[in-house]
């Protein structure tokens, strides 16, 4: 496949991968507030904490896009694809259990934003205990969200397959096995756990600088609170570097769609080097002793991350089509 093959199928992909960017962030910012106050345990300071808060209120700004996006999708695709509710009601406890986990998620983070203390002016306790739940949530989340996406796939191509005789065709019924995973899901597993992390700290970064203006910081407040969530999010990037290695290095040869291997790894490139530029970006704001006069370092961050999810968008397309 050439680039000029490749380009459409990454447009059609970004605005999904949009959306993917809040999911990401919302699963990641339990994930980091837990890193977070787990360090400030090791070295305390009030701005450790303050982000941390904040991490977990913007959790559910951004998984609520997200989930409209989810909602919307999933009915897109049973009116289109009706054999995916038969593939439900087969082996109901995999999507059960991943629903059950995303209501619980959801509503404790409407529980957490709602919750507040009993004096105006009490000092609240610390956010530690609600990231660890919510922290423990996001694993199962991505755990069943990464296995029930393999599988329905497996069930597509299934489906793509079957042979049609008199207009009608007949596929067999493929339901999820937790005993037959790939040999590269827990290096994607993985891999999704530091990228989750870094949409949250790139997302992070923009947030705090929307809230500037808004909430009784202070300068000081507000620049501790940003260079916390640009060596955060530069850790997160760093960390997912050696998964996209792991992945680039472990893709499946295809003989049925020519180039796709190639293809796939240029896309693998391309991600890889939007987390570099993902480093740079947050990198800049750590360092900087006025980090709040970097918004455009914030913003191309974030530009980062979704073209990022876009090119990962586009090697599980390719993947599947040659499978």
């Amino acid at each position: 496949m050439s680039l000029v093959e490749i380009l459409p199928i990454a447009g059609a992909l970004s605005a999904p991968a949009f959306f993917l960017v809040f999911a990401l962030a919302a699963l990641g910012a339990p994930l980091l507030a837990l890193v977070c106050l787990a360090a400030g345990q090791l070295r305390s300071t009030q701005y450790i904490e303050a982000y941390s808060r904040r991490l977990l209120r913007m959790a559910l700004t951004a998984a609520l896009p997200a989930l409209f996006a989810f909602a919307v999708g999933l009915l897109a695709a049973l009116r289109k694809a009706p054999w995916i509710l038969d593939w439900t009601l087969a082996a109901p406890m995999g999507p059960g259990l991943l629903t059950v986990a995303m209501l619980a998620f959801f509503a404790s983070l409407v529980t957490l934003r709602l919750s507040k203390t009993s004096a105006r002016h009490a000092r609240q306790g610390t956010p530690l205990g609600p990231a660890f739940i919510l922290a423990l949530l996001v694993l199962c989340i991505l755990w069943l969200g990464m296995a029930l996406c393999l599988s329905l796939a497996e069930q597509a191509q299934a489906v793509l397959r079957a042979p049609v005789e008199g207009g009608i065709g007949v596929a067999p019924l493929l339901t999820p096995d937790a005993s037959a995973l790939p040999p590269l899901f827990w290096p994607g597993l993985g891999g999704l756990v530091p990228l989750c992390a870094a949409s949250a700290g790139a997302l992070s970064q923009e947030y705090l600088l929307a809230l500037s203006g808004r909430e009784p910081f202070g300068r000081e407040a507000l620049a501790q609170m940003l260079r916390i969530a640009g060596r955060s999010t530069l850790r997160a990037s760093i960390l997912s570097l050696p998964f996209l290695a792991v992945l680039w290095a472990h893709l499946p040869e295809s003989s049925s769609l020519p180039g796709a291997l190639t293809a796939a790894r240029l896309m693998i490139g391309l991600a890889g080097g939007c987390a570099v530029a993902l480093c740079l970006t947050s990198g800049t704001i750590a360092r900087s002793g006025r980090p709040w006069t970097h918004s455009i370092a914030a913003h191309l961050g974030l530009l980062s991350v979704w073209l990022g999810a876009t090119a990962l968008l586009t090697v599980g397309m390719l993947l599947f089509y040659s499978a």
